[in-house]
């Protein structure tokens, strides 16, 4: 028997299109929840699949990516690999998935260091 042992914390990510009409990047997590990551922000999402939801039901919080780090598309996506809680993003941008906590960096050498992160947004209802 063959048991499947993994550390990431993403299960599967999918491009979405907000109610805006943008283009942004769903990660559903292990626990359930959505990490929605577009070019100007982050948002928590109570399960995958919630995105278009009219009425925002499943929204739990959002935050805001300041200007001087709006993500752009690469290859038609936001992430670009992930692996375990690290997720690389666009613009060398990297974004760290911890149980409690996403946090936004500049690069990977910042993120590694825990220096001069963007944003943080909280995971968990």
């Amino acid at each position: 028997m063959l048991i499947e042992n993994s550390s990431d914390l993403i299960k599967r990510h999918q491009m979405v299109t907000l109610p805006s009409g943008a283009l942004a990047h769903e990660a559903e997590l292990i626990n359930g929840q959505a990490l929605v990551i577009s070019s100007d922000g982050l948002a928590v999402y109570s399960r995958a699949g919630m995105v278009g939801d009219p009425l925002g039901n499943g929204l739990l919080r959002s935050v805001a990516i300041p200007a001087d780090f709006c993500l752009t598309l690469q290859n038609g996506a936001y992430i670009q690999e992930h692996r375990a809680g690290y997720v690389g993003l666009s613009d060398g941008r990297v974004c760290l998935i911890t149980l409690n906590d996403a946090q936004l960096f500049p690069s990977k050498q910042q993120a590694l260091r825990n220096q001069n992160e963007i944003v943080r947004i909280a995971l968990g209802s």
